[in-house]
């Protein structure tokens, strides 16, 4: 039985880091901390997918693939940057259980899938990006703590009221005093792990307000990598692990992740900004308003040589009366010629002239 405490607290904890085991197959903790963590994210990821313009079946095709990518090259990324350790015992590489994954790792297996994933399927990176991340790091808050049970990712020695100790931390510096230089296996030591997944959390809110507010797709993926790489940068500076020689591998790419991905979130803005005031530079004139509501009222031009229908019909109406005008005109004046005719053709009897 192993014991974890927190003296200037006065808590004192068992914990074995073994659940139970079951013939050859043992279950730790660790791994059902994992196990727990990716749950969350799974979760979370497909929880209102559709209401980001994701499909279920796309996402969780996903996830089948980055899931297992992700731990392997977390795994490659611990084992390469502690290789002085490994290397006398290669057996212990691919001892999971044992803890040893570096997130950096799952992050950059993770992006190369995800983008390969995207382009087979058509869909937008950076949107994906923006929503997974937001579950990726409170799965993070909550997967450190299997860095708690195995006794994990401590740094030197502190007097904080929250400062850790526990059998298996004693023993591991007591074994590799060279590894903690320093620092004294019977005091309290810094419990980085617990720095971190509060960090994720505080995180992980920070992203759910702005994933509503952001104004270009992949600016929540900004957030977090900036967020991570400045949690990199300031909570490894207590680790003794993950150097290359006297460099802490995981504060130089944490650092630069973080310059880099503010400087892309403030060029963006930027672009945003410039595009948006292009846009409205261009103000139709007061005049051209009073032009279009009184083109809008009138009536509508004819091109010369053209005539409406209506004008047509007029036109042929006014011939046919005009027509039938000349002809009664002309029937009146031939009665009249007619009749005076008829006149001059009758000879009146003559005064005086009697018939023989």
């Amino acid at each position: 039985m192993h014991y974890i405490g927190f003296p200037e607290l006065g808590i004192k904890l068992e914990m074995n880091r073994e659940v139970f085991s079951l013939g050859p197959i043992t279950v730790y903790w660790y791994g059902i901390i994992t196990a727990l963590s990716f749950l969350i994210i799974i979760i979370g990821i497909l929880r209102n997918s559709e209401k980001y313009g994701f499909k279920q079946d796309d996402l969780i095709d996903l996830m089948l693939i980055t899931t297992p990518v992700g731990i392997i090259c977390a795994r490659i990324y611990y084992v390469l940057v502690n290789w002085d350790y490994y290397r006398n015992d290669l057996s212990e590489i691919y001892k999971i259980w044992n803890g040893g994954l570096a997130i950096y790792g799952g992050i950059i297996g993770g992006i190369i899938t995800i983008l390969i994933f995207c382009r087979i399927k058509k869909i937008k990176p950076l949107k994906l990006f923006d929503h997974i991340v937001v579950y990726l790091v409170l799965g993070q808050a909550v997967g450190r703590w299997g860095n708690f049970v195995n006794q994990e990712l401590f740094g030197p020695n502190t007097d904080l009221p929250w400062g850790m100790t526990g059998d298996i931390i004693s023993d591991t510096i007591s074994k590799s005093p060279s590894q903690f230089p320093g620092v004294d296996p019977d005091l309290p030591v810094h419990p980085l792990f617990l720095y971190e997944s509060l960090w994720s959390l505080v995180t992980f809110f920070i992203l759910l307000w702005f994933r509503k507010r952001k104004k270009n797709d992949g600016e929540v993926f900004s957030l977090y990598m900036i967020s991570y790489g400045m949690a990199r940068f300031i909570i490894d500076s207590l680790r003794f692990d993950l150097k290359v020689g006297d460099v802490n591998i995981n504060r130089v790419i944490g650092i630069i992740f973080a310059v880099a991905f503010i400087a892309i979130f403030i060029a963006r803005r930027i672009r945003k900004k410039d595009a948006d005031a292009g846009e409205e530079e261009y103000e139709p004139s007061v005049y051209r308003e009073i032009i279009d509501e009184i083109e809008d009222k009138s009536p509508e031009t004819e091109a010369p040589g053209e005539e409406s229908e209506e004008d047509t019909r007029a036109v042929e109406s006014d011939d046919e009366n005009l027509h039938e005008t000349d002809n009664g005109s002309d029937n009146q004046e031939a009665e009249v010629v007619e009749k005076e005719g008829n006149e001059e053709t009758e000879d009146p009897a003559v005064p005086g002239e009697t018939g023989q």
